[in-house]
C-alpha cells in the first residue's frame, strides 16, 4: 500500500471492510468480526476520527498480532503478507473464514457496515444456519469483463459524487471501494460492481429495472405514462425522482422573498 492508497481510505472512511484503530485493544474483536462477514483490512495507528496517530511497527508488534489471532476460536491465519506497513500505520488484512463462526475471549462479532456487531444466542443460531450463503451484491460475476464492461465515466461521476480524490489508478481504486478484487492477474468484479458501473446492465440483470407509472385515479385502469430505468444504481435512481418531480403537481407559495418556494403535493 502506498500513502497515496492509505490517503483514499483516509478519506472514505470507516466501513463494511475497512476498520480504524489505534492501538491493538480489541483487535481480535474486529478479526473475528471481518472473518465471519466478507474480510476487510484494520488500519491499526488511526483513530476513529481518521486522525493518523501511528505506532512503533515492530517485530514484535507483529508477533502479538499474530498471537491475537491464534487465540480466537478456531485461529483465524494471518500471514506475513497479509500484514504491511505505510506511514507508521499497519495495515492488517483479514480475509473471509472458511471454518465460520468465528469467536473470541468477549463473543461471536459480525462486521455491519462500519461497526462490529455482537451477536446474541438468537443471532448465533441464525447465523450458523445461513453460514455459506454470501449476499448477493458480494459474490463475484465471472461473466463480467473488465476490458469489455466496465464504464469509467460511471467510476468518475461516483467518486465526485462520493467527494473521493482521484489520486490513485481506477483498478486500485475499484479493489478500496470493495467492488473488485485482483484475481490471478486479473480484475474481477462483484455484483455490487456491476450494478454500480456497467456499460449496460441489461446484458447481465433483468431484474433490476426501476419502473415508474402515472395513472388515472387509483384504480390503475389507465397509464398515463411509463417509463422503465435499468441504467445503474446511482442513475436509475435519479431517473426515477426525475420523473416523479414532472408528474408529482407543485403549489408555489409566495413569502415575501425574491424566491417563491415551491412545495410538490407528495414530499419528494
Amino acid at each position: 500500500m502506498t500513502p497515496e492508497e492509505l490517503q483514499f481510505v483516509l478519506d472514505e472512511g470507516e466501513g463494511q471492510k475497512i476498520e480504524f484503530k489505534e492501538n491493538t485493544s480489541s483487535l481480535d474483536k474486529e478479526l473475528v468480526a471481518f472473518a465471519n462477514s466478507s474480510g476487510g483490512r484494520v488500519f491499526v495507528g488511526i483513530t476513529d476520527a481518521k486522525t493518523v496517530k501511528g505506532i512503533s511497527v515492530t517485530n514484535r508488534l507483529k508477533s502479538q498480532i499474530q498471537d491475537i489471532a491464534n487465540h480466537c476460536q478456531p485461529e483465524i491465519t494471518i500471514g506475513f503478507e497479509n500484514v504491511e506497513e505505510v506511514n507508521n500505520v499497519l495495515v492488517v488484512r483479514v480475509s473471509e473464514g472458511d471454518d465460520k463462526p468465528y469467536s473470541c475471549g468477549s463473543g461471536f462479532y459480525v462486521r455491519v457496515g462500519p461497526n462490529s456487531q455482537k451477536l446474541t444466542r438468537d443471532r448465533i443460531i441464525q447465523f450458523i444456519k445461513a453460514e455459506g450463503k454470501i449476499l448477493f451484491d458480494e459474490l463475484n460475476n465471472a461473466t463480467f469483463d473488465y476490458e469489455r464492461h466496465f464504464d469509467v465515466d460511471k467510476l468518475d461521476s461516483f467518486i465526485k459524487l462520493a467527494g473521493l480524490p482521484h489520486a490513485l489508478d481506477v483498478p486500485t481504486t475499484l479493489v478500496n471501494l470493495g467492488v473488485a478484487e485482483r484475481q490471478d492477474g486479473s480484475l474481477l468484479f462483484n455484483n455490487a460492481g456491476v450494478l454500480f458501473f456497467s456499460k449496460h446492465l441489461n446484458d447481465f440483470f433483468r431484474r433490476t429495472i426501476v419502473t415508474c407509472a402515472l395513472y388515472k385515479g387509483v384504480d390503475k385502469v389507465e397509464t398515463l405514462d411509463r417509463r422503465d430505468f435499468n441504467e445503474d444504481v446511482v442513475r436509475s435512481i435519479d431517473s426515477a425522482m426525475t420523473a416523479l418531480k414532472q408528474w408529482v403537481p407543485v403549489r408555489y407559495e409566495m413569502t415575501g422573498t425574491p424566491q417563491r418556494r415551491e412545495i410538490p403535493q407528495i414530499p419528494l
